[in-house]
């Protein structure tokens, strides 16, 4: 039973990691994609990806902030 927490507790750090992980390398692609957005047109494939980002930090503030003040 023991081996089981620690393996639930493996998978919550893991997802937490991937989690921080993935929202630095969004925001330095999100970074990129504004300074290239000044300097030239954007292909569809980068102002889709340049709107994507940005419509999921704002998900995912909402349900950051909705996480500390409910709980």
């Amino acid at each position: 039973m023991k081996e089981l927490i620690y393996l639930i507790i493996f998978a919550e750090i893991l997802r937490a990691i991937s989690t921080g992980i993935l929202i630095i390398s969004s925001a330095f692609y999100l970074r990129y994609l504004h300074k290239a957005k000044k300097q030239r047109k954007l292909p569809t494939f980068e102002f889709t990806m340049y709107i994507i980002i940005q419509f999921a930090y704002v998900l995912f503030t909402i349900g950051l902030l909705i996480s500390i003040f409910v709980d």
